[in-house]
């Protein structure tokens, strides 16, 4: 039977991947301050696992990203990297000291100074 271009996968039971390690190398290669960056790692269980990230303040926008491309880039990545483990991987700053966005952006949650 031809199964055109499906090949049968090996079934790899190698070590897993650290994505601890791989979330803080990027945020590292994005820090103008890396010695500040710190990445920990939870597992949760039922295969999920969370990951914070904190940052030096001045770091935060280029992890970020211009309309949050960066950070949606990583946690991408960092998704297709765990399906070959069937887990699932957040990825979470963990600044406390930023400001909250109200609706739409428009700037911190609360109400109206009227």
């Amino acid at each position: 039977m031809d199964r055109g271009f499906r090949r049968d996968r090996p079934v790899s039971n190698g070590p897993g991947i650290d994505y601890r390690a791989m979330v803080e190398f990027v945020a590292k290669s994005l820090a103008e301050k890396p010695d500040e960056v710190s990445v920990e790692a939870f597992e949760r269980g039922g295969g999920t696992v969370a990951i914070k990230v904190k940052l030096a303040d001045a770091d935060v926008g280029r992890f970020i990203g211009k309309a949050g491309r960066n950070i949606e880039a990583i946690r991408t990545l960092v998704r297709v990297a765990s399906l070959r483990d069937h887990k699932r991987v957040f990825v979470d700053l963990a600044n406390a000291s930023l400001p909250h966005p109200g609706p739409r952006g428009r700037g911190p949650a609360g109400p109206s100074p009227e």
